[in-house]
């Protein structure tokens, strides 16, 4: 505080030659009084920057105050400069006051005698007004929390008239403020007392020993005298405190992130709350971890892996939380994924583990999330359907293998020539069969053709719209009526077509990942859609008939 006022003096500048005389307005004073410091510089008339940090060691500048003067007798001009310092001495007995610069020229030095209090007077203080402060637990473990507990006690009839002091600046140390300054009453030694209170978590960063510097407020007291007494300002400061933080325990798991806390659980939540797990249908999963003793951001990243045959996930940013009970520091870590089962079956969520460290009891703890089986419904996913070569089928068909040769005496159950008129009967309908199979459309129920309009004409519809999850659900719904597929089927011929498979994967990042990069816009999806059911138009893979390509 006191380098900060030295830095804000007001000051000034001078001419080359100016004169610089510094006087007191009393020579002795007691030490709960001030005393102010007055330098002039004849010839000044601008004011610049005076550097006060010599005065720190013995004073607190409590203020300055600068006046410009000009004087004209008989034509004569003659104009100066005056600062004034209010000083509040740090000790009794004899100070020096060091000379200050300006623009090279120095003020002379002075000294100045300050008488300490008698001793009842100083016993009367302490007892009207006092600090007291704690840092607990204390020795601590590295990243681990101890509360510092600062209670100002002042008895009736003190005034306290500067702020409280403000959350305390500790090099290599997290400094977190848990509540409101609070305010209560406490008796001590038969005398009653007003008592504020300041609480804060201090989180070390390494071991050794880490110090928490004092800290004054300002008040005002009311001393005894002949006269009936004297008010005057006092400045109260809290000790300094010295905390030994010790390393990581030896007996901790090497391979888990340290995690100091007094308490730490894990829930899950599902949306739906009752999720019914059924293939194509997303539902979101969202994994809390809670500290007490710690912050959100000590919580290490969970591991939220799903089996891959049967979900795909997409996570959502991780929010992290602080908070406190007024008694200790809270934290949470939340991660939100979005899932989709892809495959139907029984299978068993893994339990999630957390290891942690019991800062209380001094102990390793594990937090844990129970494991679940879940059931996915829908139909299993069909293999990849065959694309017919009738070209090639009859060429396809497996030579005769010639009869192992039968005994001589045996006679054969069929003549020769009906067995090779059957079998080449039997090849001539096969492969006119294949033939015209390959050369005509199939034929689609009355209901399908209109199913496949009515979908695509309700992805078009969509797709204007650009809403993401309207345009994923219209676009399976498109391609299920346009194979002539269920759900679960079109998922599968969806990922083994690389076209079909990248627009999906395009929708769900859209929908469901934090960063959704690569999203599609509608017009885009409807144009990469006619192209994929043109194509495979023009493949002769099984598909009803294209609705109009013009929407």
């Amino acid at each position: 505080m006191t380098r900060a006022l030295g830095l804000l003096a007001v000051v000034f500048a001078i001419n080359a030659n100016a004169a610089i005389t510094a006087t007191l307005d009393r020579q002795a004073i007691d030490e709960l009084n001030t005393v102010q410091l007055t330098l002039r510089a004849e010839g000044a008339s601008q004011t610049e920057e005076l550097d006060v940090s010599p005065l720190e060691s013995a004073f607190e500048v409590l203020g300055t105050n600068t006046t410009t003067q000009f004087r004209s007798i008989n034509g004569q001009i003659s104009q100066w400069v005056e600062v004034q310092l209010n000083l509040r001495p740090k000790r009794s007995g004899w100070l020096d006051i060091p000379p200050l610069t300006l623009r090279g020229e120095q003020s002379p030095p002075l000294r100045l005698r300050v008488i300490p209090l008698a001793a009842g007077v100083r016993d009367a203080i302490e007892a009207m007004i006092f600090f007291e402060a704690e840092a607990a637990p204390n020795p601590v473990r590295v990243q681990a929390q101890t509360m510092l507990t600062r209670s100002l006690f002042y008895a009736n009839g003190v005034q306290v008239y500067s702020d409280l002091p403000a959350a305390p600046e500790i090099p290599g140390a997290l400094v977190v403020p848990l509540s409101e300054n609070r305010s209560a009453t406490a008796i001590r030694q038969g005398r009653p007392y007003g008592v504020l209170e300041q609480r804060y978590a201090i989180f070390p960063e390494k071991k050794g020993r880490l110090r928490i510097p004092e800290v004054s407020v300002m008040s005002s007291v009311r001393l005894p005298g002949p006269t009936g007494g004297r008010r005057s300002g006092i400045r109260v400061s809290t000790p300094e405190i010295m905390i030994d933080v010790l390393p990581i325990p030896a007996g901790y798991p090497a391979d888990q992130p340290w995690l100091p806390a007094e308490n730490v659980s894990i829930t899950e939540a599902w949306q739906p709350a009752d999720p019914r797990f059924q293939v194509g249908q997303p539902v979101q999963r969202t994994i809390t971890v809670n500290v007490v003793g710690n912050t959100g951001s000590s919580v290490p990243p969970l591991n939220l892996n799903l089996p891959e045959r049967y979900f795909k996930q997409y996570p959502e940013p991780v929010r992290l939380d602080d908070g406190n009970s007024g008694l200790d520091a809270q934290g949470s870590r939340r991660e939100t994924h979005s899932v989709i089962p892809v495959h139907p079956g029984e299978t068993t969520l893994a339990p999630l583990k957390l290891t942690w460290w019991d800062s209380v009891n001094e102990r390793v703890q594990e937090a844990v999330l129970p494991g679940r089986s879940l059931r996915i419904t829908g139909e299993a996913p069909a293999p990849e359907p065959t694309r017919s070569e009738p070209a090639n089928a009859v060429n396809a068909e497996p030579a005769a293998q010639p009869a192992a040769n039968p005994p001589a005496s045996a006679e054969p159950a069929y003549p020769t020539w009906l067995l090779a008129l059957t079998a080449a009967g039997f090849l001539g309908w096969t492969a006119t069969w294949l033939l015209t199979r390959h050369r005509r459309k199939p034929a689609a129920a009355p209901a399908q053709p209109n199913a496949a309009a009515t979908t695509w004409k309700a992805l078009h519809q969509a797709c204007k719209g650009d809403r993401m999850d309207a345009m994923r659900n219209a676009w399976l719904d498109a391609l299920s009526a346009q194979w002539q597929l269920s759900a679960a089927n079109t998922l599968t011929r969806i990922r083994q077509t690389p076209q079909a498979r990248e627009l999906l994967e395009r929708l769900n990042r859209a929908l469901y990942a934090s960063d959704p990069s690569g999203e599609i816009s509608g017009e885009e999806l409807l144009s990469a859609t006619r192209a994929l059911l043109k194509e495979e138009e023009e493949g002769g893979r099984a598909t009803a008939p294209l609705p109009a390509l013009h929407g």
